[in-house]
């Protein structure tokens, strides 16, 4: 054996136990369940949805249309509206 084979060995060895430990891991997390919304919180947020759109379609800023988009959401969820966080105001900006 040369000495780049025999150095190889204990990698390839490494290599493997750190993807088998990945998929370990990855096994053993529980996927997150997304809560299926109710038909009447859907058609609230269909409603919703369909007034941010004649905002957005009015003279009114950008700005103002998501102000009155959260305000709605914040009815509808408190303070836990997922919809208008800021990841979702990032992604819509991009």
């Amino acid at each position: 054996m040369s000495k780049s084979q025999i150095a190889s060995g204990p990698i390839q060895v490494l290599m493997a136990a750190i993807m088998f430990a990945g998929a370990a891991f990855a096994a053993e997390v529980p996927p997150a369940a997304d809560p299926v919304p109710s038909k009447e919180v859907r058609a609230k947020m269909a409603a919703a949805h369909e007034a941010m759109a004649a905002c957005l379609r009015s003279d009114k800023s950008v700005a103002d249309c998501r102000n009155e988009m959260q305000t709605t959401c914040r009815k509808m969820h408190g303070d836990g509206c997922m919809m208008m966080s800021m990841g979702m105001h990032d992604h819509m900006q991009k």
